[in-house]
């Protein structure tokens, strides 16, 4: 299931252009069906989520299957209804908008987030998480409310966590050990955290938006990149880059959100069923989420691609070369560091 590199290339202004006509028209909208900013006294209350993946992605199906569960546990009286693809904009835009009250709920990764709340930053450290029940034990417990609550500062309230899966390194010859690492350039997300942690493993950090990459890789300008199974199929660099290793270094998640101009408009009793339906909607989009990277994974292994495993101990000497960069950060990670390891255990 690949997504139109058409679809990824939109331009920032088509976007901002797209996601203001919508919006002034949304608002405009007339009758009597009223948004969270003006529901009340029982009346029917519509909610609008930006999502800027397709229709078919899992994000978006588990937010429809959110928005369903919401309806019938209001008896139909608060619909949120789902604008996909971009139509409201890209992630970034999303989370400005919530801020401004100008959407009511929307979807962003972990990265873009740093932007308004340095705290999700702890995500971007590499091997901070043994496994997916590491992360998961880790999102529900204390440390995710805590991150969940800090966007109340930001005029936005978190409801819930989406899976991305793990992000493994993809490149153009194999690399089986930390040796085979050293001195290639990978491409890395803009991210200060992120160069230093890829240096440390003797890697060269190269930054480049992800437009730049399929290119790239094909012009030898680098010698691989990191992402999951999926993103490494959507965006075609598995047809450049033809070694995939289980390293399982990042694992980011994203946040469902809602405006807090919305949410206080809401009685207690709807604030609490959007926020249950928005962590059952969870189960919805990570079932979704791996029978997408089931398919991405199998395209992969059609390709003829390698998909290298990393023994435990090869593993473990990747983890020991980042110990510098978490005693650089501990000042002001090292609680989160604290808590994580113990809910490894």
């Amino acid at each position: 299931m690949r997504l139109s590199r058409g679809y990824l290339f939109l331009t920032k202004l088509s976007v901002f252009a797209l996601s203001a006509v919508l919006i002034i028209g949304l608002v405009s909208c007339g009758g009597k069906t009223k948004s969270a900013a003006t529901g009340g006294n029982g009346e029917k209350i519509v909610l609008r989520l930006a999502e800027a993946q397709p229709d078919n992605y899992p994000d978006t199906i588990a937010e429809k299957a959110f928005a369903q569960m919401v309806k019938e546990r209001t008896n139909g009286r608060i619909e949120i209804q789902v604008y996909a693809g971009g139509q409201l904009g890209d992630e970034k835009t999303t989370i400005e908008q919530a801020q401004v009250g100008a959407i009511d709920i929307g979807r962003a990764n972990s990265g873009p987030m740093t932007q308004v709340e340095k705290k999700f930053g702890i995500f971007s450290f590499p091997f901070l998480f043994k496994d997916r029940d590491h992360l998961w034990r880790v999102l529900d417990g204390e440390v995710g409310n805590q991150l969940l609550k800090s966007l109340e500062a930001h005029n936005m309230v978190g409801l819930a966590f989406y899976d991305t899966g793990a992000r493994n390194f993809y490149t153009t010859k194999p690399v089986r050990t930390l040796a085979d690492l050293k001195g290639m350039k990978i491409r890395v997300m803009q991210n200060d955290i992120l160069v230093k942690a890829f240096n440390l493993l003797g890697a060269s950090a190269t930054p480049l938006s992800a437009a730049e990459v399929y290119s790239a890789l094909q012009t030898g300008v680098i010698d691989g990149g990191e992402n999951n199974f999926s993103t490494y199929v959507s965006d075609g660099h598995y047809e450049v880059a033809k070694y995939y290793t289980l390293s399982g270094h990042l694992r980011i998640p994203q946040v469902l959100f809602m405006s807090k101009a919305s949410w206080d408009k809401l009685s207690p009793e709807d604030q609490q069923i959007i926020k249950q339906a928005a962590k059952d909607s969870e189960k919805v989009q990570i079932q979704e989420y791996d029978k997408f990277e089931k398919m991405s994974e199998d395209k992969v292994k059609a390709k003829g691609n390698q998909i290298i495993a990393l023994p435990d101990q090869e593993l473990q000497a990747f983890r020991d070369k980042e110990q510098p960069l978490y005693d650089e950060y501990k000042a002001e990670f090292g609680d989160f560091f604290t808590k994580i390891a113990a809910a490894a255990k």
